[in-house]
């Protein structure tokens, strides 16, 4: 009931980019995440050879958040990088409401 409010936006809106990503030297297949042309994730896929544990090998991780994710609870690892845009769909905050107009304001 408190606290800021969540919605579900449409994993539509949400689009991927495929990119690689150099992280402590390390070639990582990485994926940007944009909310219409603002970028609000990067996702990494953890690869053998980097440090973390064995069983999250060829896991996705959110690695960055901006903007309207960068709120965003500490999100669990994900299968394919369509799963972690999903998740983060799921979790956006509501849009902030247009402001009103005042028409006396108006010239």
């Amino acid at each position: 009931m408190f606290g800021l409010r969540t919605q579900t936006i449409p994993a539509d809106r949400l689009t991927q980019r495929h990119v690689q990503v150099n992280r402590g030297g390390a070639e990582q297949d990485g994926c940007l995440i944009y909310l219409g042309d603002e970028l609000v994730s990067v996702l990494v896929r953890l690869e053998p050879g980097t440090p973390h544990a064995p069983e999250h090998r060829h896991k996705w991780c959110v690695t960055e958040t901006y903007g309207p994710c960068e709120g965003l609870a500490r999100p669990p690892l994900f299968d394919t990088p369509d799963a972690g845009t999903d998740w983060i769909a799921g979790h956006l905050p509501a849009p902030l409401p247009r402001p009103w107009l005042d028409a006396h304001l108006l010239p």
